[in-house]
Order: structure tokens, then sequence, then C-alpha cells
């Protein structure tokens, strides 16, 4: 009798095994390909260009998205899950594809139109530096803007310089004159409808400052001279080329030290919070000379910054460059020190005799 019933539950032992694998056993192959494929698409009121993209489709246990844009790879998302992605203004095509377990692919494309809203209420704060009365500084707010683009009215084939809200935009004129200001709101491919316009007057400050051009009679360049270098200002004895002023800087370089030249004491300091490069004019009688400019502090000549540049035109205006970029603004800097030839010492010729001018902060 337990024989019998040792046989039985073996053989109840078998069927039920069996049948646990055929039940474990998924046919891939009879998975139909995605199907019923769509999208949410959510497009933020902001002018910031985001959408937000949720696929959806049925039989799907994945879906790439391409946003139709620049952006080379796609999105791989999760049933459900979305996607965020910013665009410029323009006309994309979206791509969905769903992918089943068996590796099926369904895919399908919807347009998709990215527009900004023009800016509205334009403000622009344009004020004179009551420190330099050659420079300007511009702020601006608007809604719907992405950034704003100002014209300085100095030069007819100026380019626009672009900035954003909450930043203050300066600009220092090169000369003296009445100028139209124009600032225009931007948003995608569109700009403020009426820009903000003003006329600004500029005059030569009677303190020292940047940028230095010896063209005013009202400032004292008080030139300190040493070691040999001798600096004055006088009519420019070459106005040609990039350089027609009425006045200049003339250097004459004698006995001495290697090191002789001439010191200016700015009325403030140096600002290097966004500008840190100074452009100079000069004339050389000879190429291969060289002008060391040297910024120093106020009242401690140990807290300074220089920068050499060779001149490669002989009996010419040029004007050369030299990059501050890596001078700390921590430190304060109020003074101009200008040496040619550094490491030799002079002897008044001809030779030996420089001009300099519109020495210039920029960017």
């Amino acid at each position: 009798m337990k024989n019998i019933k040792l046989l039985i539950s073996l053989f109840v032992l078998t069927i039920l095994t069996g049948c646990s694998k055929e039940s474990e056993e998924i046919n891939l192959d009879a998975i139909a390909a995605p199907t019923n494929i769509s999208a949410k698409i959510s497009i933020a009121p902001d002018n910031t260009g985001t959408v937000t993209i949720i696929p959806i489709g049925e039989g799907i246990s994945q879906f790439e998205v391409y946003y139709g844009d620049t952006t080379a790879q796609p999105a791989l998302l999760g049933a459900g899950v979305s996607t965020t992605h910013r665009y410029n203004e323009g006309n994309y095509t979206l791509k969905i594809v769903g992918i089943t377990l068996n590796g099926k692919r369904t895919e399908r494309t919807f347009p998709l139109a990215i527009s900004f809203f023009p800016p509205t209420n334009l403000a622009v704060n344009l004020n004179v530096s009551t420190l330099n009365t050659m420079e300007i500084n511009v702020t601006a707010t608007a809604d719907f803007q992405t950034n704003f683009k100002i014209f300085y009215g100095e030069n007819p084939n100026e380019v626009p310089e672009t900035f954003l809200e909450g930043e203050t935009k300066t600009h220092v004129y090169t000369n003296p004159g009445t100028y139209q200001v124009r600032v225009f709101a931007v948003s995608g491919s569109a700009q403020s409808a009426v820009p903000f316009t003003r006329m600004v007057t500029v005059t030569r400050s009677v303190l020292l400052l940047l940028p230095v051009d010896f063209e005013s009679t009202s400032i004292n360049y008080s030139f300190l001279n040493f070691d040999g270098g001798n600096s004055t200002r006088v009519a420019n004895p070459f106005p040609s080329g990039i350089n027609t002023s009425a006045f200049v800087a003339k250097m004459v370089k004698g006995p001495g030290q290697v090191w002789g030249g001439s010191l200016l004491s700015l009325s403030s300091p140096i600002d290097f919070s966004v500008n840190k490069k100074f452009k100079v004019k000069v004339y050389s009688p000879r190429a291969g000379a060289k002008l060391l400019l040297k910024v120093e502090n106020l009242t401690n000549s140990g807290i300074n910054f220089e920068r050499e540049v060779t001149i490669t035109t002989a009996n010419a205006w040029q004007e050369i460059t030299f990059d501050y970029t890596a001078i700390s603004t921590t430190n304060s800097y109020q003074k101009l020190v200008f040496i040619f030839d550094l490491g030799t010492q002079g002897d008044a010729s001809a030779n030996y005799t420089f001009y300099y001018d519109s020495v210039i902060l920029t960017n």
C-alpha cells in the first residue's frame, strides 16, 4: 500500500514540475510591434524654450526621443517617464521611437514650433559717470526678454554689444561729443518694436582718468620722470595714419639707469573688473624697440603688474596691446609707468626719442 502511494506522489510531482517549466516559457516572437505612439508636449510660456515631453504608446518597454535640433543622442525613457529640453526659437521635427521587449520598433514624428513672445515694457537706466565724464553706465529691464543689444553711437559701422538683465554695461567714449545711444530688448528672433533712444553728451574730465589721450587743456599731466626718462606733453609731430590727434606724450630716454622712464598718477584706481587689456599708440624711431607698461598701487610700489611689448613698426604710429588678464583684481592700482627699452641706457638722441598716446583699457 505504501509503495502505491509513493508511485502516485512521484507521478503528480512530475506533472506539476512540467507545468511549471511550461509556464515560465514566453514566446517573445509573438509580441507585436508598438502601436498608438503619441506624446504629451508642454511648452513653458516664459520665453526660455523649455519643452517637457512625455512619450505614450502601447506594448512599449522603452522610448527613444530625438529632439530634432543639434542634439546628437536621443533620450532613453521608460514608460510614463518625461524628458525636458531647451530649444532655440524655430521649427523642429520631434521623433519618438517605441521599442518592445523583443526589439521591434515603431516610430512617429511630430512637428514642434517654438516661438517667443516679443519683448515688452523696455526700461533703460543710463547715467554719465560722475567720476569719468567720458563714461556711461547702462542697465535695462523688459518683459519676455532674453538679452539686450546696445549701440553707443560712436561708430557708424558699430556692432552692437549684448548684455543681460541685472548686468551693468559700461562704455568709455574716445572723444567728447554728443552720441545717440540705442538699446533693444531681444527675445529669440524678435526684438523690441520701439528701442530706447537717448542723446548723451560726454565731456573731458578735469580728473586724470582712463583713457589718457593728452588732449585736455584743463588736466594737469604731471609726469614723474625718473632715472633718465623724460616725458612731456607736446603737439603731435606726426599726425598721420591711425593717430591724427593734436597732442601726444614725448619721451626722451637719456643717460641714467636702464630702467629710466616716466610715471602718471591717475585720479582714481583703475577698474580691472571687466576690461583687462591696455592699448597704446606708439611712434618709434626704430622697429624692435620695446615698451613696458606697468601699473602700481598709489602708495605701495611693491604692488604692481607689468607687461612688455615689442614695437614692430618704425617711423609710423602703431597700436600695441598689453594683456593684463592675469592681473589680481583684489589689489588697487592707480599709477601708470612707461619704460622704453628696459635694460638699455638711452643717450637722449633721436634713436631714443619715442612718442605715445591714447592709453585705453578695453576687453
